[in-house]
């Protein structure tokens, strides 16, 4: 099932990631600077490779923090995920590994001494006594999902085993945390859904339950990939 889902993942954020530099690239054809130039336009891996670089020199500190500038200088976990994504895209291991890295020496929720699971808190930035650390120790789901699809990816590219043995950790804490299961109305039956976030935030009750239609997609990746 991982391969499976790997090869599915891989044309969707390619894809996407195509869709944005030719819209962010994209000249008139009137225009005098299209009408001069003679050189043949960049292809699709020197568009990827341009954005690559000019992202981490932008977002990316050399420790590999991600860093959200409209934000008040803020660091999120979707950010460094989407970091994972990309650097894999660009066959960049030693970016990937750095992200990778500073997530998980600076996100990891903590329940006293210990981890409390392999999930990352979701916001970390400098806060009101001018500290930098965690703001918010919930996860955001679809960040983790972002990030083991990362992992699996990683694993598959570069032939690290233990990409895939961590992504295999997150999952069971995602799987754990983040989905739950709804009696059916009018039947017996129930269903499992995937959250947004911790089941304590969207079950305030036993039978109250928040749930967010959009991730009814990531809900499939998250059962394909379990």
């Amino acid at each position: 099932m991982i391969r499976t889902i790997a090869f599915l993942l891989i044309p969707c954020v390619f894809l996407g990631l195509v869709a944005d530099l030719a819209f962010a690239n994209r000249r008139s054809p009137w225009s005098s600077e299209s009408i001069a130039s003679t050189s043949p336009p960049p292809s699709t891996e020197e568009l990827l490779q341009q954005s690559w670089v000019a992202y981490k020199e932008r977002f990316i500190q050399d420790d590999g923090r991600v860093i959200d500038r409209e934000a008040n200088d803020r660091t999120v976990s979707e950010g460094q995920a989407y970091a994972m994504l990309r650097s894999v895209l660009a066959d960049d291991p030693e970016t990937f590994a750095l992200t990778l890295t500073w997530a998980e020496n600076n996100l990891q929720r903590q329940d006293g001494e210990t981890g409390s699971d392999r999930l990352w808190a979701w916001k970390w930035g400098k806060d009101e006594q001018g500290n930098w650390g965690i703001l918010d120790v919930n996860f955001a789901s679809d960040a983790d999902l972002d990030a083991i699809t990362a992992l699996i990816l990683a694993h598959r590219r570069w032939h690290r085993p233990e990409y895939l043995e961590l992504a295999r950790a997150k999952l069971e804490d995602l799987w754990n945390f983040a989905t739950l299961e709804v009696n059916q109305p009018g039947s017996t039956a129930k269903v499992r859904y995937f959250i947004p976030g911790p089941i304590s935030a969207f079950q305030p009750q036993p039978n109250q339950v928040y749930l967010n239609p959009s991730y009814q997609l990531r809900h499939h990746f998250v059962y394909l990939l379990k």
